[in-house]
């Protein structure tokens, strides 16, 4: 008789929820939002006043963020270091607004990710003036 192996423990079962996955809408919306205020720091920008959660009938009413200040003909660059990092800042804001808005307008009735995506606008706005007029 051949003598047995002993069977290693089990593997331990999950507890608790499932974490959320990289693809999940909200996961994303929620990740750009935490570089869009990350960015508001950056700028020195005030946060927007948050949006009061709206009710989503028949579907939630999204903004169209505005275009990113360095691809307007108006938006005079700084040529400066900080002027620079300024222009990346607010064009980063807007692009992560842009990516906000899409996607809330494809979760079509998420009153958080429309919330999201007017305060990202928001941003993106306060962030213009801060590139285009910046001077050194």
């Amino acid at each position: 008789m051949m003598p047995r192996e002993k069977i290693p423990d089990p593997v331990p079962t999950a507890v608790g929820p499932p974490p959320p996955l990289d693809d999940d809408p909200s996961t994303k919306v929620d990740k750009l939002y935490a570089d869009v205020v990350a960015r508001q720091t950056a700028l020195k920008l005030p946060a927007p006043p948050h949006s009061p959660a709206e009710s989503c009938e028949p579907d939630c009413e999204i903004v169209q963020p505005p275009e990113k200040p360095t691809h307007t003909a108006e938006c005079a660059l700084g040529s400066g270091s900080t002027c620079v990092d300024a222009c990346v800042q607010a064009d980063a804001a807007c692009d992560d607004a842009a990516k906000i808005c899409t996607i809330a307008k494809e979760l079509r009735t998420d009153a958080i990710a429309a919330g999201r995506c007017r305060d990202a606008s928001t941003t993106c706005t306060a962030a213009r003036p801060v590139c285009c007029g910046c001077k050194s």
